[in-house]
């Protein structure tokens, strides 16, 4: 009888179990579409800004179309030619300090955004996917220095959009 050695073992149990996960209906997340077949692109504007947070409307957006994008999975098309659409609302920025380097100077605050975000049909505007209270949050140093400060909290807000856009992807895509 002929042994098998340890790495042969290795690589057939491995084997074994992406089959297993491939038979049991398992996939990578952003790696499914469960969205109907006719929806063959979708459309992300700007988010609407009820915050005083400048800009960050350009950067969700952005952040979610880099998300479809590089998921391949849905192309982001023009308004004319898409068959979904994203409404996205940044309905609140809160920030608040965490940590204190005396009574009066914080040297970290923490930025907490709070969206509103649809997935709908362009033809009948039946929703396809929706949650109206998604948050995240992301803590910044704060320095003596306030143009260092505000680039700290832009890399906030870029990270929170970024996790968001990952997030809002899957659920549009996955129905969760």
């Amino acid at each position: 009888m002929k042994k098998i050695n340890r790495s042969g073992l290795g690589i057939l149990v491995g084997l074994l179990f992406i089959a297993f996960l491939g038979g049991c209906g398992y996939a990578l997340r952003g790696s499914t579409n469960n969205l109907p077949p006719d929806i063959q692109g979708i459309y992300i504007p700007v988010f609407v800004n009820e915050t005083t947070e400048a800009g960050a409307e350009v950067v969700f957006a952005n952040a979610l179309i880099y998300e479809f994008t590089r998921s391949r999975n849905l192309p982001v098309v023009p308004e004319s030619q898409a068959q979904a659409i994203v409404i996205g609302k940044i309905k609140s920025a809160i920030i608040d300090s965490v940590i204190y380097a005396n009574q009066t100077q914080a040297l970290q605050r923490k930025i907490t955004l709070t969206l509103e975000v649809t997935c709908r049909r362009t033809d009948n505007q039946k929703v396809l996917w929706q949650n109206l209270n998604l948050s995240r949050y992301e803590v910044y140093n704060v320095t003596t220095d306030i143009t260092q400060t505000d680039q700290n909290k832009s890399l906030a807000i870029q990270k929170i959009a970024q996790d968001l856009s990952e997030k809002i992807h899957n659920g549009i895509l996955e129905n969760f």
